[in-house]
């Protein structure tokens, strides 16, 4: 597995600096994204399973847990030079996540949405360097993710 180097680490911090400045809007649409190429992961919310993706965001269930998942990823990008707080951070949220039935394909294609989300909404400035940076960040997470399910 490729290494997590600093230059990869830089370059997802960068990255994320640029939708940290709007953390809350960025979560929004990235929800609206991820649930428009999974559209069947909606229906896993109680909350908001059945309301138009127009309407998403003014719903605050909705807009509760899509920031607090992107201020989950922050602790994550934020922690990447320490990696036994980052397998901590992932640890409990695994856990927090195995009654609602995740297994490891749920968080594939999350952290592919990710990708996918940030590529089209940074654009020019999410690189080839960048890209790398967060495809191994994503190996790392999934690594600790297979570890901790099974």
């Amino acid at each position: 597995m490729a290494d997590l180097t600093p230059d990869r680490r830089e370059a997802v911090q960068e990255s994320w600096g640029l939708v940290r400045k709007d953390i809350r809007k960025h979560a929004l649409n990235f929800y609206i994204f991820f649930f428009t190429r999974h559209p069947e992961y909606q229906k896993l919310f109680k909350d908001f399973k059945d309301v138009p993706a127009n309407k998403l965001p003014e719903q605050p269930k909705f807009r509760g847990h899509a920031v607090r998942v992107f201020f989950a990823l922050t602790s994550l990008v934020d922690n990447l030079d320490d990696l036994d707080i980052v397998v901590d951070i992932l640890q409990k949220t695994v856990n927090d996540h195995v009654p609602r039935g995740l297994d490891s394909s749920h968080y594939e294609n999350l952290l592919s949405s990710i990708l996918a989300f940030l590529s089209e909404t940074l654009k020019e400035t999410f690189n080839d360097a960048t890209r790398d940076g967060w495809e191994v960040m994503f190996k790392v997470i999934m690594s600790v993710v297979n570890a901790q399910l099974n």
